[in-house]
């Protein structure tokens, strides 16, 4: 996707988020995959079972 946002300069949240993961905190709980519904088409990933949800994003083990 060509959105212009790998231009943009990463801001506080984005420092605690690179800092937390750094430090192992994983909010998924160690899904392998995540998506968002509203754009997906693939069956295979519509087919996982949801963990959790995270804003617009699924993620699945």
């Amino acid at each position: 996707m060509s959105d212009g946002q790998i231009d943009l300069a990463p801001n506080d949240a984005a420092f605690r988020a690179a800092r937390d993961a750094m430090n192992g905190y994983d909010p998924t709980y160690g899904c392998l995959y995540y998506y968002n519904p509203a754009s997906t088409t693939n069956r295979w990933m519509l087919s996982k079972p949801v963990a959790l949800r995270i804003g617009s994003h699924v993620f699945c083990y």
